[in-house]
């Protein structure tokens, strides 16, 4: 027997899935790419890099150390394991329905679909927001929706045409954002305008309960490269492939944002870059901009945010459908869910998923950002939480107590800091509207989500009664 830890698929064992999405479609390295991009990393350091500095000043590469070694590793690490005993494009779905119960595989899979339908809406107001930075025509609320709608219809069809075309593109989007992003850091790095001492960068400039924010804002800026998941139907060798994915995607966010956090604060003033309020001008990416680039390339970090947002747009919107897919195939959703176009594409999960977003895009313009925050945050806590839980439910069913408990010990404590992290959702800024926000969008969700499992139950107990009718 040899020795596969976590339950790596060394030698890819698991050749094929049973599916209706394109087999043999994606290597190791188009499902990396394509997970990177869900990730976001110039949108993501646009909105989130002001916020660290803000809570932890020059030591926002700590916070991120310390949330990719815990929780973020430990989730990834569960994760190999959970791929391997129940692969499938569902991700949290599957593995609540099979480790934990059946209707907490229909509570969390809808959990995770409205996660990922969430950051569809989301990425484009974001990317209609700096677009009337280099448009102004596209400024006032009938142009906003009318860009927003367009972004989403047009990378609905790149969807729609199959998951080759859709990970391309995402792989060219993301390419762009690196190439800005890591090399204006690197500049920071080699030709500094601020001097920072690296001591400064590994120690708390407050109390530890500060820095322990700051690590709240890293697991976010580490979340979603478990959206290589979604692709294992369509991997060519599903389970190593997706397996390596996984933590190459986690490694990759990790070396990305601990560049780009040492290289920038580099740069510019740690005091200029925390601004978390900017109108359009690429944030910090635009002051680091600034310092490097000539005038005439100062549009290239409103541009690269762009990329980014729409690039997290369409990977989300493949995530979530796929989602979908597995869930009606499964019987937890009506099988219409779960049709495929000739090009092998879950289409009407992925036109259902853009015609709410575009219902979205409307009502909850850049204004509403926090909505789409708030849901992000409190329903990605609750479908990480649910996939540890599920590893250590199946530690339990698969070795002794004493060998469990120890591999339990730090996905539970992971689940506690996840806990925290979506109990922290819910507190906002004095001077928003409604501090509870996300946790009515919590308790939305879940009740959403009881619905469903009604309904399933009612479709189920009707059966029966018409077969006897007949």
């Amino acid at each position: 027997m040899t020795w596969e830890p976590f339950g790596y698929d060394r030698y890819g064992r698991i050749r094929q899935l049973d599916t209706t999405l394109q087999k043999d479609a994606l290597n190791a390295f188009d499902i990396s790419l394509a997970a990177m991009a869900f990730n976001a990393p110039a949108w993501v350091t646009a909105a989130s890099m002001p916020i660290l500095y803000a809570l932890v000043g020059n030591a926002a590469p700590l916070a991120i150390l310390i949330a990719f070694v815990f929780p973020m590793l430990v989730l990834a690490l569960c994760l190999v394991c959970l791929t391997r005993e129940a692969p499938s494009a569902g991700g949290i779905f599957t593995f609540s329905s099979r480790f934990l119960h059946p209707v907490a595989g229909t509570l969390l899979g809808w959990t995770y679909i409205i996660a990922c339908a969430a950051v569809v809406p989301m990425t484009a107001v974001v990317g209609t927001h700096y677009l009337q930075a280099l448009f102004s025509p596209l400024k006032g609320p009938v142009a906003t929706g009318t860009a927003g709608t367009i972004l989403i219809l047009s990378f609905m069809l790149i969807c729609l045409r199959g998951v080759t075309l859709t990970a391309r593109v995402a792989m060219l989007l993301l390419c762009i954002e690196l190439t800005v992003i890591v090399g204006l850091a690197l500049c920071g790095i080699v030709s500094p305008h601020v001097h920072v001492p690296a001591a400064r960068m590994l120690t708390p400039s407050d109390s530890w309960y500060v820095l322990g924010s700051g690590v709240l804002s890293g697991v976010w800026m580490l979340a979603n490269f478990d959206s290589a998941i979604n692709y294992i139907e369509e991997a060519r060798i599903p389970v190593r492939t997706v397996q390596r994915s996984l933590l190459a995607v986690l490694f990759s966010a990790f070396v990305v944002y601990m560049i780009v956090a040492v290289g920038w604060q580099r740069a510019v003033p740690v005091s200029a870059l925390a601004v978390t309020v900017e109108n359009g001008d690429g944030g910090p990416i635009g002051a680091v901009a600034n310092q490097y680039l000539p005038p005439w390339l100062s549009s290239i970090a409103i541009l690269v945010v762009i990329t980014s947002a729409i690039a997290s747009m369409q990977i989300a919107m493949s995530a979530g459908a796929r989602t979908a897919y597995r869930m009606a195939q499964e019987g937890h959703l009506p099988g219409f869910f779960g049709r495929t176009n000739r090009h092998f594409a879950p289409w009407i999960s992925v036109l259902t998923i853009a015609l709410l977003s575009i219902v979205f895009v409307w009502l909850k313009p850049l204004t509403e950002f926090d909505f789409y925050y708030n849901t992000l945050a409190v329903t990605l806590a609750v479908a990480y939480m649910a996939a540890l839980a599920a590893f250590v439910r199946l530690m339990f069913t698969r070795h002794s107590v004493v060998r469990a408990t120890l591999s339990s010990f730090l996905p539970v404590m992971a689940f506690a800091v996840l806990g925290y992290l979506l109990y922290s959702a819910g507190v906002a800024p004095a001077e928003a509207k409604d501090i509870y926000q996300a946790w009515y969008i919590g308790v939305g969700v879940l009740g959403s989500g009881l619905a469903l499992v009604l309904l399933k139950k009612l479709r189920r107990n009707a059966e029966p009664m018409s077969i006897a009718a007949r």
